[in-house]
């Protein structure tokens, strides 16, 4: 599969044209449209979202000594 980056523009009646090059085969595609944002819009909804997120998950809460262990045997393991 190809990639292929072109700017388009979505008119009032949110419909999207485009012309692409020659190159590019007749038939079914894929089209991936991603939308610019300003600066700073919803980033911090976002990232709230993601701590929140992270809230929900379940904690291993391994101890220090757990951690500790973990790390020497894979430094060992290096050798």
């Amino acid at each position: 599969m190809q990639a292929v980056r072109l700017k388009a523009m979505v008119g009032d009646d949110h419909r999207l044209e485009m012309v692409v090059p020659d190159e590019i085969p007749v038939g079914e595609v894929e089209v991936i449209v991603l939308v610019s944002r300003p600066a700073g819009a919803c980033a911090e909804q976002s990232l709230s979202e993601l701590f929140a997120e992270i809230d929900r998950m379940p904690h291993k809460g391994l101890a220090k000594e757990d951690v500790d262990r973990y790390l020497a045997k894979e430094r060992a393991s290096w050798d």
